[in-house]
């Protein structure tokens, strides 16, 4: 298991409460990939530096979690498909 980190950015249009449930389902992702969340620190809508892809603003999300090592390229694939999440970084810690 190694400890990574992921901020998402979620879509304006689905609102809070939509962006809560896609942390939701990020967190389930993880547990599905035989990981753990460690701690979950979810920002709210925030202003961007720059446009990206025609939005200006995003509900960010931070994620603490362990996963093994093997697990990651299938959950980024799986992250990939959501239409809903704008952006997300993964980081090792």
């Amino acid at each position: 298991m190694k400890n990574y980190e992921i901020m998402t950015i979620a879509k304006i249009s689905i609102g809070e409460d939509g962006a809560r449930s896609l942390s939701n389902y990020v967190k389930d992702l993880i547990s599905k990939f035989k990981g753990k969340v460690l701690n979950n620190d979810f920002w709210g809508k925030r202003k961007f530096a720059y446009e990206i892809g025609g939005e200006t603003e995003g509900f960010y999300d931070i994620i603490s979690f362990e996963m093994p090592v093997e697990q990651l390229s299938k959950f980024k694939q799986k992250l990939s498909q959501q239409e809903n999440l704008l952006r997300y970084l993964i980081t090792a810690e």
